[in-house]
């Protein structure tokens, strides 16, 4: 199927880059994807191919900070002047409503991964009712003390360096304990994926990787601690279907117990259904490489099955 864009403006006036691909026949359902940190929706091609095949209207966007358009205005890593993280979830609010007026009827299944897993969480707090299903892909638990002082740090740095300068000691922070779990990483980035490949087309890609600013680790880091708050989960529908997966080797998952956390996170909340699948010697990015198909079929066979 071939991946359309669609160019959105948010009611803040900011141009988003928007994509979907359409079924065949008669659509079954609407899932949208919500990509993760220094990545873009593009990495999602043959994700979205495969849902779209299984009878799926699939969308997605690419977030505030990332993508091409970003790119070239110089932003790419920054999610711009005065933004909050909840900003990012009216940013998916939108470009859901927005495909919505061509599908009005149909679940919506709302999917995120890695810090699109932080979004699409903050989403189901405070717009719960208006999904009717959850998907988390490489979310963590509730963020250690190194992430809770990020913020106070990313708020020093902002007054030292500036709000939109590049933070390697932030991206450092944030990141660099991963590669410890790896015996003799050859690369930065080892912990994204055993598949050699996987990992050369990221360092290799110019949208992926990206030092991310103070002003964005702020936003981050503000959001963790928000998705990671009990009771902000007591608005969540009790009867939402909710799935997380990861890998057992994903060490932004703290090695597969983090989805564990969340999960409790959601149950804690009174919502009945938090399912766990946990895929054995997969690492962070479960929907890149040799792990994508066992792990689409199933997340098909899960929101069949609701």
């Amino acid at each position: 199927m071939e991946m359309k864009e669609e160019l959105l403006t948010m009611s803040d006036g900011v141009i988003l880059d928007s994509y979907f691909m359409e079924p065949p026949g008669t659509p079954r359902g609407h899932i949208h994807l919500v990509h993760g940190m220094a990545e873009h929706i593009g990495r999602y091609e043959e994700v979205m191919n495969d849902l779209s095949h299984a009878g799926y209207v699939v969308t997605g966007f690419n977030q505030r900070g990332h993508g091409q358009r970003s790119l070239d205005q110089n932003q790419l890593g920054d999610f711009g002047e005065g933004v909050t993280f909840d900003r990012l979830v009216e940013d998916v609010r939108e470009v859901m409503d927005a495909f919505k007026i061509e599908h009005p009827n149909l679940p919506r299944i709302l999917f995120g991964h890695s810090m699109g897993s932080f979004v699409v969480r903050r989403f189901s707090q405070k717009y719960g009712a208006e999904i009717d299903a959850l998907i988390c892909s490489g979310t963590a638990g509730k963020p250690g003390l190194t992430r809770v002082g990020g913020s106070l740090l990313a708020s020093i740095l902002s007054i030292k360096d500036g709000p939109h300068a590049p933070s390697v000691v932030l991206d450092t922070l944030g990141f660099g304990g991963y590669n410890k779990t790896i015996s003799h990483p050859k690369t930065k980035f080892d912990w994204l994926s055993t598949d050699r490949q996987i990992v050369h087309n990221y360092i290799e890609d110019p949208l992926c990787g990206t030092v991310s600013t103070n002003s964005f680790f702020h936003v981050l880091f503000d959001g963790l601690k928000v998705i990671s708050t009990t009771s902000n989960y007591e608005s969540v529908p009790k009867k939402l279907p909710i799935l997380l997966f990861a890998g057992t080797e994903d060490p932004v998952g703290n090695m597969g117990s983090g989805i564990f956390e969340a999960a409790e996170i959601y149950r804690d909340a009174g919502v009945e259904n938090a399912t766990v699948y946990l895929f054995e010697g997969v690492r962070h990015e479960s929907l890149q490489g040799p792990s994508r198909e066992p792990v689409l079929n199933m997340m098909k066979q899960w929101v069949a099955n609701l």
